[in-house]
């Protein structure tokens, strides 16, 4: 998948921790910048507490809207191994699926997230991203949304 689509995909992750998993969104939103990045990793963690991200089993929603966001996009992270345990209450998680929302974005992009969010809320659809085993059959459900 082109990295300059709205949508990126990376597939069988080797992210071991949530922590890892905040530092690589981070790096994503900006690679040169460590109090940027430290930034991301902390709004990312403020959202987890405001409230669980988790949206099927094994499926995580982590989402921010910041400044520091130069392009939103949506970004599909399927991990090699699941990560046993996110926190305390959460674990086995198998897909990330992370919203990137720079503040006051246009009317036309977040209609775009929006429509795409309700795309999670079929159970079969996320369980198709969760068993694909091959990079292609994954970038496929993801196309034909």
């Amino acid at each position: 998948m082109n990295d300059n689509s709205f949508y990126q995909v990376y597939f069988n992750c080797k992210l071991e921790t949530k922590e890892e998993v905040h530092n690589f969104i981070s790096n994503i939103v900006c690679q040169n910048n460590s109090s940027i990045k430290e930034e991301i990793v902390n709004q990312l963690i403020r959202r987890e507490e405001a409230g669980s991200t988790l949206i099927a089993e094994h499926v995580m929603l982590p989402h921010i809207e910041s400044d520091h966001v130069k392009k939103s996009q949506i970004i599909f992270i399927r991990l090699a191994k699941p990560i046993v345990t996110w926190d305390y209450q959460i674990e086995d998680i198998c897909l990330l699926i992370v919203l990137l929302l720079k503040r006051n974005e246009s009317e036309e992009i977040k209609k775009k997230i929006s429509l795409f969010t309700r795309t999670l809320a079929d159970e079969e659809y996320l369980n198709r991203l969760l068993n694909s085993k091959e990079r292609y059959n994954f970038e496929q459900e993801i196309i034909t949304i």
